[in-house]
């Protein structure tokens, strides 16, 4: 059946980045339930016919995969929706670039999408609305950056500091610092590993059914930085 000449079809889309293990699926699944409802009120309020909300879970706005939004894309290409509706543009994507790519006009390499987000109230479908998308999506994609420098200069200053980054070792301290000595003594990481396994040294982690070259030049790499650190704390 053909839709009214003024009839508006909308097609939600929600999605959420990462599962919480800590937490109940119920609980996960809260933010997915008040997107829905922000798209749903939304598309009563405006008098438009809500076709589908599709959604993805625990997925990476990066993910060009992500099975909802390719129902999502499915339904606009098709012909079945006119316009996605979502709560934040950052549900579709971060990176500026790909959410500009969405609303450009076919001619111009584009997908020739209209998108509505409820929360940034702008509508694709105006030029002040397109406007305002692109001001969104490149903020968006500084904040990104920003933060990732911050973090870049953060992990950095701890490795200045003598600090290890990253999941905690199963392997003793004292243990790796043996395993430095081996390696600064000319032992290369395959013979060091093998020796762990000759002397029954417990294995780095719970899966391993041997000492592997990586483990060593790792617990090297650890032992250095703690080394670094006191060395540090000395002269301060």
């Amino acid at each position: 059946m053909k839709p009214r000449p003024d009839e508006v079809r909308a097609v939600g889309y929600v999605r959420i980045s990462k599962a919480d293990r800590g937490k109940t699926d119920d609980e996960q699944r809260l933010s997915i339930r008040q997107q829905r409802e922000t798209i749903r009120h939304h598309c009563e309020a405006k008098g438009w016919t809500l076709v589908a909300v599709h959604e993805d879970f625990a997925l990476s706005g990066a993910d060009d995969s992500r099975a909802g939004l390719g129902q999502v894309a499915a339904l606009i290409d098709g012909g079945h929706a006119d316009v996605v509706v979502v709560r934040h543009v950052d549900r579709l994507y971060r990176k500026a670039w790909r959410l500009l790519q969405l609303v450009d006009s076919p001619d111009e390499g584009g997908r020739g999408w209209d998108v509505v987000s409820v929360e940034q109230a702008f509508d694709t479908r105006e030029p002040e609305g397109w406007f305002a998308f692109a001001q969104f999506a490149l903020f968006g994609d500084y904040e990104r950056r920003v933060i990732g420098k911050r973090t870049r200069l953060a992990l950095a200053q701890r490795r200045r500091e003598g600090k290890h980054n990253g999941r905690r070792s199963r392997i003793p301290s004292h243990v790796e610092d043996r395993i430095l000595a081996l390696v600064e003594d000319g032992m290369s990481a395959t013979a060091v590993a093998s020796q762990m396994e000759r002397e029954r040294v417990e294995r780095p982690t719970a899966s391993s059914k041997a000492w592997h070259h990586s483990h060593v030049t790792a617990a090297a790499e650890r032992a250095r930085v703690r080394r670094r650190g006191q060395v540090l704390a000395d002269l301060l």
